[in-house]
């Protein structure tokens, strides 16, 4: 087995460091950008991987807080002449995976998996951690809803489950 080493440095945010962001993040937040200024943005891949590209070979830091890396992207993307984009740049962190499925195991009553939910949810801001991914919604309202297979009541358990991850985004 051949494994690659990567040279991408560490994000710094809060008392977090996160090492795990690609491209597709990068990507997000530029085309986020470029809608809140309402303008087009056709090449926001190329912009993501030069920016990666960056700090894989030239970034002499091996942790970057999240702060200065979007300044110095609103920087560049002004130096390329797009000042508007760069206006609207939010920062943001690279998406954490939230297992739904693994707290419902832990917590299969909906009272106690919602609060521990929002626990989570709340610990994870206080890290500086503000962009989440849910996953495993589906299988989690099976279990809240004590449901082998889909029926009325897991549908409506996972209904309930959207809801909530809506208000909590």
């Amino acid at each position: 087995m051949i494994a690659f080493k990567n040279n991408r440095p560490l994000l710094q945010t809060g008392h977090c460091v996160i090492s795990d962001y690609d491209a597709t993040w990068l990507e997000d937040v530029l085309q986020q950008a470029a809608d809140a200024a309402g303008v087009s943005l056709p090449f926001r891949g190329e912009i993501a991987r030069a920016i990666l590209l960056y700090l894989e070979e030239q970034c002499p830091l091996h942790a970057v807080p999240l702060d200065y890396l979007f300044q110095r992207i609103a920087r560049m993307l002004r130096q390329a002449g797009l000042p508007l984009i760069a206006d609207h740049l939010r920062l943001q962190t690279p998406p954490v995976v939230i297992d739904l499925r693994a707290m419902a195991e832990q917590s299969p009553l909906p009272l106690f998996f919602y609060n521990a939910l929002e626990q989570h949810l709340e610990h994870l801001r206080r890290l500086g951690l503000t962009t989440y991914e849910f996953a495993g919604a589906e299988s989690c309202s099976k279990l809240l809803g004590d449901r082998q297979r889909t029926c009325p009541t897991q549908r409506r358990v996972l209904s309930e489950l959207n809801a909530f991850l809506a208000n909590h985004r």
